[in-house]
Parts: structure tokens; sequence; C-alpha cells
């Protein structure tokens, strides 16, 4: 289906008159609505953010991967990249954790800070777990001739410096293999975001130039539902936040914790599971709002959203995203340079950060790159985009529903840079007149999005 372009004429808000009684309900669905988005907004802040262990990642990668040789490849900084993972953890909010003592004692030990080193394993031995005291034991007291090894951590980094605090050959705590393939998962991570964002803003400034030039194509008609600015302030606050984000799980969680309590699952499965069919069932009651809504209204593009999919928007997707990726990037810079401490990170990521089971990565990717873009596209591109455009103009339409796209993560930290998506997203639906290709730039993000948290917690 060719992707063609014709005059954007913005059609006239609806006249009909709003039922008195959906108008109360829509009234009383947004008061709530904003109570519920306030008070998480703000419970954001208080959260532990994902930025600490993804930097915690990428530091244990910088090491591993100068063992192997292949942080060549990479500028080196001037502090150690040793010291700037011991000075991360120090700063964790899991720093006290026995886990996260065990592995700055192992650090110190490597840097040479033996008193400090020693202080941290005798706390483990005295107040840690009794999976770890006997590594703990064994690293104050080195045995030569101990075999088998105590059980040794999970992440590479940290058996590679037991092997190393018990004069043992690398080899005998990792795998060649294993140094190797950090090498090349420090370069993908590291270099495949520049190479985007440097691609990205040669695109951007192609779109400027073609604009100031008046050689920017007229972009086709953008049609929408024929719902009122009432109808759709109710499908979002009353159906989306209201019962999808609060009725719905409050009456789902209990049943589905029946189900799965029957059900022999691995904690990870069984996570995974719960999200996947947490997130099917909240999407529900939007949807089913968005039905009656729309049962009496005639049929046409506008009903189906412009859904109109096709080859071409994929190409058109990749394009979007590209595009958005420098403002994306230079907004996450931002709230990271003046707010450094932020909270509130999406906690979806540190499950994927720290899988463990295969099956459990596949419900959590299909959740994130297939039911969440088509969800999110269709409720903020495919309604509130044209519905709030028709009324007020499109930059207001492509701007409202990037706030509310923003706000709808409820995380203050992520909105700058998830509402530079969302308004990216919101001009590929304008500029294509294809809500298909929305829902593939939103897949094709949360995608790289779960890729790269693969090769950091790999």
């Amino acid at each position: 289906m060719p992707c063609n372009r014709s005059a954007a004429v913005p059609g006239r808000d609806s006249t009909r008159r709003t039922a008195p009684l959906l108008s109360l309900l829509a009234l009383l669905s947004l008061a709530i609505a904003l109570l519920i988005w306030g008070f998480s907004l703000a419970q954001s802040i208080e959260r532990p953010s994902v930025g600490n262990v993804l930097e915690q990642r990428q530091l244990e990668l910088e090491v591993l991967a100068e063992r192997d040789g292949g942080r060549e490849l990479l500028p080196t900084g001037p502090v150690p990249p040793e010291q700037q993972l011991l000075r991360t953890l120090q700063q964790s909010p899991r720093a006290g954790s026995s886990d996260s003592l065990l592995a700055q004692a192992l650090l110190e030990d490597s840097l040479g800070l033996v008193d400090q080193s020693r202080r941290h394993l005798n706390t483990v031995i005295k107040s840690g777990p009794a999976d770890l005291r006997p590594l703990a034991e064994t690293l104050l007291a080195p045995q030569l001739d101990q075999q088998p090894l105590p059980p040794l951590p999970d992440r590479p980094l940290y058996r590679l410096l037991v092997c190393d605090a018990l004069k043992l050959p690398a080899d005998a705590c990792v795998s060649t293999a294993t140094l190797r393939w950090a090498s090349w998962r420090l370069v993908l991570v590291n270099l495949l975001p520049l190479f985007g964002v440097l691609a990205g803003g040669v695109l951007l400034l192609q779109q400027l130039w073609k604009r100031w030039r008046r050689q920017q194509p007229v972009a086709p008609e953008l049609r929408g539902p024929d719902l009122t600015i009432t109808e759709t302030v109710l499908l979002i606050a009353g159906g989306f936040v209201v019962l999808g984000g609060l009725v719905t799980p409050l009456l789902a969680m209990p049943i589905l914790g029946t189900i799965l309590d029957g059900i022999s699952l691995t904690p990870a499965l069984r996570a995974a599971l719960e999200v996947l069919i947490l997130y099917s069932v909240a999407a529900l009651p939007a949807l089913g709002v968005l039905a009656l809504l729309l049962r009496e209204r005639p049929a046409g593009e506008g009903r189906w959203l412009q859904w109109q999919p096709s080859w071409q928007c994929w190409p058109q997707a990749l394009r979007g995203l590209l595009m958005s990726l420098p403002l994306v990037a230079l907004l996450g810079w931002l709230v990271e340079r003046f707010w450094p401490d932020a909270g509130g990170s999406n906690p979806l990521l540190e499950e994927v950060l720290n899988g463990r089971s295969g099956v459990a990565i596949l419900f959590l990717a299909f959740t994130a790159t297939v039911l969440a873009p088509l969800f999110e596209e269709v409720l903020f591109r495919g309604v509130l985009l044209p519905v709030v455009g028709r009324r007020w103009g499109i930059p207001a339409g492509i701007g409202v529903s990037a706030l509310v796209f923003a706000l709808a993560h409820l995380s203050l930290s992520e909105a700058p840079p998830l509402f530079a998506l969302g308004v990216g997203l919101g001009w590929l639906r304008w500029s294509t007149g294809r809500l298909f290709s929305s829902v593939a730039m939103h897949g094709l993000w949360n995608g790289l999005t779960f890729v790269n948290l693969l090769l950091l917690g790999s």
C-alpha cells in the first residue's frame, strides 16, 4: 500500500454535545487520575533508579574487556575502571548489602586496599547469608590446596577477581570466551548508540534544511476517531488510568497469584508471566471504553485510526527513530547532569538486566516490543493526537500526546527523554498518516533498549 501524501487539512472538532452524565464521569475520572499520577510521580523520586546498576554493569564490562585487550578499541579515562566501579558500588543504594560488600572487598583487594577488604569480608561472615560466608572465609584465609572452590559470584568480573585473590589461573573462574564476549559487548554498547545519534543528527539537519527551503512534502490529512475532548478525557483518564492502572490490577493480582501458585515456576519466569498477563489485562478497560465510544460512529479511516500497515512503514519507523535519538540523548544527559540522584526507573528494566531465564526474557521481550507499542500508540497517537490536533492544531496534538505519554510511565526523571521520544512518534504519525509507522518505531525503540540491557546484563 503506497504512502501517498495529500494536503493536510485538519478537520473541525465534532459539534456533538456530550451527555451530561458522560461529562460528569470524565471530570471525576480526570480528578482521580490526576491524584493517582501525582502521587505516583512524587513516589518515583524515592524509588531506586536502575541508572546506578547500568553504570556498574558498564564498568564491569570495561574491567573484563581490559583483561582481554578489548578496551583498547575505546578511549580510556583518567581514572582506572576498577576505581570507578568501586566508587559506584559505594554510592549505590544497595552499598550495605552482603553481595555489594563482597564485590567491594574483591575490588579493594585488587587495588591494594587490604585493610578495607578484610573489614568488608568480616562483615559478610558475621551478618551475611549462609551461601556467601564460605567464599568470604576462603578469601580471608586462602588455602591453596582447597578443592573444590566455594560457590563463586554470578557476575563474571567478581569470579575473575576471586581467582586473582586466591592466586589461581583466570580460566579456573572465567573462560577465555567470556572475556572475549565482554570486549564485543563493550564495543556494541558504546558504539551503536553513538552511531545512531550521529546518523540521527544528519537526518534531523536534512529535515530542517528541507523545511527551511520549503521542500518538505505535504503531509497527508490526519484522521482520527470522531470523539470529543470530553470523550477522550474519559478514555485516557477513566479507561487507561483509573480502570486499567488501578482497579483492574487490584482485582486481577489476587486471582493471578492464586493461579500461578499452583504452577511450578522459577521466580524469574513467574515475574515475567505476571508482567505479561497484568499488562494484557490492564489494557482491556481502555480498549473496551474506546470500542463503546465508537460503536455508533461511521466507519472509515478515522474510525480505524489510519492503521494502514505496509512494508514501507518500517523504513519510516527507522528514520523516525534515528531522528529522535539526538534529542532523547540530549535530554537524558541533561537529567543525569543536573539531577544525578534521580530515581524512578521502570522496574521492568531491572527484570531484564538481571534475567537468567531465556523463556522469561522472551515473555518480557514480547511485552516490551509488541504489546506496549500496540496499546500505547493506539491511545496516544491513534486517538489523543488527532482529537487534540483537530481542536487545537497539529503541534498541540503532538505536544499533548507526547506529554501524556511521558507522564504515563510514572517516572519524573524519565519524563523529559520520553517526551522527546513522544514528539518523534507524534511527528511520524502526522507526517506519514499511518499509525502503524509509529507502532513500528515504538517497537524498534523498545527493542533496542531491550538489546542494550541484555548486552549489559549478559
